[in-house]
């Protein structure tokens, strides 16, 4: 793990194995950072130019999980609760809850704050939460959702 200049790491955050989290990136509490997977900070990096004056940063907002070997592409901001999957490419913003996945990232679904997967109607299974869609994502409306 290597933990640049300028990083901010929310508390409860887990970070595995192989992950860099380089300068402008921003965690907010309970992120989960998955094996192997990238963070980048400069958008059109070349060896023999140095270019750390053109760093895009990124937020990762409360709660996200980051799966195994995906890539986060500078100057995104992930939402809160977001899932993406493991191997998936991120190069623009994720609303809130979103379930991401592919190369682009594209939202193929949406997730409850505990982690499980929403029915089309925007019910959670597993923990019986509700939600219904905003600007931002999705806003839980029968309980209370954390903000960040």
């Amino acid at each position: 793990m290597v933990i640049g200049p300028d990083v901010a790491i929310g508390k409860g955050c887990k970070i595995q194995n192989n992950v860099s989290v380089y300068k402008g990136v921003t965690l907010k509490d309970g992120v989960f950072c998955g094996p192997s997977m990238v963070f980048t900070n400069i958008y059109n990096p070349r060896a023999e130019i140095r270019k750390m004056d053109q760093v895009r940063p990124t937020l990762v907002k409360h709660g996200a999980t980051l799966g195994a070997n995906c890539t986060i592409v500078c100057g995104t901001t992930i939402g809160r609760y977001v899932f993406v999957g493991a191997g998936a490419v991120v190069t623009r913003n994720v609303p809130d809850h979103a379930l991401m996945l592919g190369n682009p990232a594209r939202r193929v679904g949406w997730m409850c704050q505990c982690g499980e997967r929403l029915t089309d109607d925007l019910d959670c299974l597993a923990c019986e939460k509700a939600y219904s869609k905003e600007e931002e994502g999705l806003k839980e409306i029968s309980g209370q959702d954390q903000q960040d």
